[in-house]
């Protein structure tokens, strides 16, 4: 579930930014249902864990589907079962989808991979390279961690820099973008960080900073981090069976999985997730192009 604000950006930035209309986001909630069912029957079929997470649990919770006004779709997977579904994918539905991750090096400098749908483009507010276009769903990569408390704080401490330095790499690579929603010191700081640090390319530093999540190869370990998640390595640190072990909801006209102990995760990030929150709080997504390409639904 993504937050978006223009700020700054609505004054001075892209003038064909317009929120996604109703129909727009009829269509979206279709085809983005079409990939988590693909997703699902995938998963299934090769004996692969995932779980619905963000707004997407919410979704499931309090909808039973889709947050009516929500845009995408957030799905996590242990690292382990990732990479046999990365595999899958390119080998048996290439023609359908792209997933690109940042050690791969096709991800643009995103350390979330993204299940793309070839032939679409949804290009919204913080949609900032150009050829990073389709509709897709996130994939969060459920880390091991180490039993040992020293090695994971080593590793907790090690991945919340790499993280900030990635942001930094990210703020100067686009500096033109950052400028124009915002002139806080902050961003200035991040930029000039990221200048020092622009020695290495921004998909590079995504790639260190992916392959040092995955740093812990113990797929039995008592806890699990989801370090790409908003929470970051800290407050995403979970006992594995908490995340791990699932539970099937209702999600549209199909089940999917949650983890067994989504409440404690969604309140620690969300407080009272079952809440509705007020109108003014219902924000839709900012788009300058939308298209869906043959899956649109028909009129």
């Amino acid at each position: 579930m993504r937050l978006h604000s223009l700020g700054k950006g609505n004054q001075n930035g892209n003038k064909n930014l317009k929120v996604i209309d109703d129909k727009q986001l009829e269509n979206l909630h279709d085809v983005l249902y079409m990939i988590i069912k693909d997703v699902d029957t995938i998963c299934r079929k090769n004996n692969l864990k995932y779980i619905v997470i963000g707004g997407t649990a919410i979704g499931a919770l309090r909808h039973n589907g889709f947050i009516p006004w929500d845009d995408d779709i957030d799905i996590a997977m242990s690292r382990k079962d990732y990479n046999k579904f990365y595999k899958i994918i390119n080998k048996k539905y290439s023609r359908k989808y792209c997933l690109t991750d940042a050690i791969h090096g096709n991800n643009y400098g995103k350390v979330i991979p993204k299940l793309r749908l070839k032939g679409t483009v949804y290009r919204t507010f913080l949609d900032i390279d150009p050829k990073d276009v389709e509709i897709n769903a996130d994939i969060f990569i459920i880390e091991n961690t180490y039993n040992n408390y020293i090695l994971r704080q080593i590793q907790g401490v090690v991945s919340m820099a790499l993280g900030f330095a990635l942001a930094c790499r990210r703020v100067y690579e686009h500096k033109k973008f950052f400028d124009s929603i915002s002139d806080s010191i902050s961003f200035k700081i991040k930029s000039l960080i990221g200048f020092m640090l622009s020695f290495a390319s921004l998909s590079k530093w995504a790639e260190w900073t992916e392959k040092w999540h995955a740093v812990c190869k113990d797929h039995n370990s008592d806890f699990i981090s989801v370090p790409s998640d908003g929470p970051h390595f800290f407050r995403g640190l979970r006992r594995r069976e908490n995340l791990c072990n699932v539970i099937e909801k209702d999600f549209e006209d199909m089940k999917v999985y949650l983890p067994q102990g989504y409440d404690e995760y969604l309140r620690s990030i969300y407080n009272d997730y079952m809440a509705m929150p007020s109108e003014n709080k219902r924000v839709r997504s900012f788009c300058s192009n939308i298209d869906f390409g043959k899956y649109k639904s028909k009129e």
